[in-house]
């Protein structure tokens, strides 16, 4: 005959202990409650007597907090091209030089998105700006839209639709016709549509800045040439394969141009010279490529310039700050 298991009954005493535990299970995080609470824990005992009562026991009542989220912002990165000015020194003309810088702007709140026009992101970097470049779009003036469309002679070009601060223009002429080439240079910056028509509201412009100049017809790259410096660059000055290239347009004396790597005490360290596609009254494309040895990210600078034939002397020098891989990085606050 197979044996049988046999159940044991607790003992008494195991039953007077286990009660007592789940007891003391059931106090200790009640007073640890309380205690936590800052009130102060009395201990009473009342002995009740057996009623029997028809009023129905208080309902039990528990309040569940609202769920709460803690959401981290997620940084977001602007990166682009971006044509800026820089008066050249010892220029006869006083115009500003167009300087294309390739921007990564980090906004550690997560509110710049990416796809932000680049007027947003130069009014929130305010006065934030690569050494010695400056902006000459004022700080209220917003691309509200960019698409593509038609000009009046059926070729396709940029649409920008601008806000009622850009009708005022940037404070005189030349400063209206200065924000005119940052904007179309910005714009149409690698793409093949080099026009853009400007538009307020959707609606075509007929008095722009200090001068009411009329923008019912796109605006394109050379539109407003002779309102720039004899050289100016068309291109970010980027490392590629070892070299760093010089990219730009001139308007020089034999279509010279020269182009310097100075230290941080501006003594040359390397010069090159080179000959633009035209010169001496019309307007050539030039490009030198500088040996990336010859330059240390944020120690020297690349200067682009031209020789007076009259005295020899350094003339519509600009200066163009070099950083590491050619990006100038920006962070927003606030």
């Amino acid at each position: 005959m197979a044996n049988q298991e046999t159940k044991k009954a607790p003992r008494p005493m195991l039953i007077f202990a286990g009660a007592a535990a789940v007891v003391l299970a059931l106090a200790v995080p009640l007073l640890l409650f309380f205690r936590g609470s800052g009130q102060e824990v009395v201990a009473t005992t009342t002995t009740l007597a057996p009623v029997t009562s028809t009023v129905p026991p208080p309902q039990s009542t528990t309040t569940t907090p609202e769920p709460t989220s803690s959401t981290v912002p997620v940084a977001a990165v602007w990166s682009r091209p971006v044509f800026l000015i820089q008066t050249p020194e010892n220029s006869f003309a006083g115009n500003p030089a167009l300087i294309p810088v390739w921007m990564e702007v980090t906004d550690p709140a997560g509110q710049l998105s990416p796809d932000a026009q680049f007027t947003d992101v130069l009014a929130q970097l305010g006065g934030q700006l690569p050494t010695g470049l400056s902006n000459a779009i004022p700080g209220d003036v917003r691309i509200v839209s960019l698409t593509t469309g038609q000009g009046p002679d059926g070729s396709d070009v940029w649409v920008a639709d601008m806000n009622d601060a850009f009708l005022d223009g940037a404070g005189g002429l030349l400063a209206d016709t200065t924000m005119l080439n940052q904007l179309v240079y910005t714009i149409t910056y690698q793409t093949v549509m080099d026009h853009v028509l400007f538009t307020v509201g959707g609606q075509p412009i007929d008095a722009y800045g200090t001068e009411g100049i009329v923008l019912t017809d796109p605006v394109g790259r050379d539109d407003y040439l002779d309102d720039m410096a004899s050289i100016f660059l068309t291109e970010p000055i980027l490392e590629f394969e070892n070299v760093y290239a010089v990219t730009g347009r001139s308007n020089t004396f034999e279509a010279s141009v020269s182009v310097k790597v100075i230290d941080s005490n501006g003594e040359t360290v390397h010069e090159e010279h080179t000959t633009a596609t035209c010169g001496s009254g019309c307007w050539g494309e030039f490009g030198v490529g500088v040996a990336a040895d010859l330059v240390v990210p944020g120690q020297t600078a690349i200067q682009v310039l031209d020789y007076s034939a009259k005295d020899g002397s350094p003339v519509d020098v600009i200066t163009v700050p070099i950083y590491e891989n050619g990006v100038w990085t920006a962070e927003l606050s606030g």
